[in-house]
């Protein structure tokens, strides 16, 4: 199934490129490059975490897995992210995946600005109004924005978070302001 392309006069000087046909019928160039963007940077991202954990896990005593110490856990997932991490870059230059788009500047700005919004409300609006205007704000990110289904998530949200927060864990927050 693999055809290797006619020589050209040129080449000597670069390496012959092997196509293989994929379902659709069409041709892709099998090579060493990176064939999954997503999941190089992905595998990328898991590989910085883990290794931020590692580099943070450092000073703490590590025990043993019957007397664990502080640092035993961030260093056993630290380690497991790298691996994860590199498993999924190997499988970047192995598995074809799609192209990566662009950044959705907007969206990603929206939200952490509802995030932001909500650590500045909530100590003058109180946790419910909080919640509804980071749901609201949250959701103006999407390209499908429908008010009943908004507010009905907001009305849950809020709830949950006075139950959760302020009831369940006894954090002293407002409820409303005032």
């Amino acid at each position: 199934m693999a055809r290797r392309e006619p020589t050209r006069p040129d080449a000597a000087r670069s390496r012959p490129q092997v196509h293989n046909k994929t379902r659709t019928g069409q041709e892709e160039a099998v090579g060493f490059g990176i064939r999954s963007g997503q999941d190089f940077l992905a595998g990328l991202l898991f590989v910085f975490f883990g290794a931020f954990a590692l580099y943070l896990a450092r000073d703490y005593p590590l025990g043993s897995a019957m007397r664990m110490g502080p640092g035993y856990f961030p260093t056993i997932l630290g380690g497991m992210l790298v691996v994860l991490g590199g498993a999924v870059m190997v499988r970047a230059f192995v598995v074809p995946g799609e192209k990566l788009g662009g950044v959705a500047l907007m969206p990603l700005l929206l939200v952490l600005a509802s995030v932001a919004l909500f650590a500045v409300a909530v100590e003058r609006l109180g946790i419910v109004l909080s919640v509804v205007l980071v749901v609201f704000v949250s959701s103006l990110a999407s390209g499908r924005f429908k008010w009943l289904e908004v507010g009905l998530l907001a009305v849950v949200m809020a709830a949950l978070g006075v139950g959760l927060f302020t009831k369940g864990l006894g954090l002293p927050f407002k409820i409303f302001p005032g």
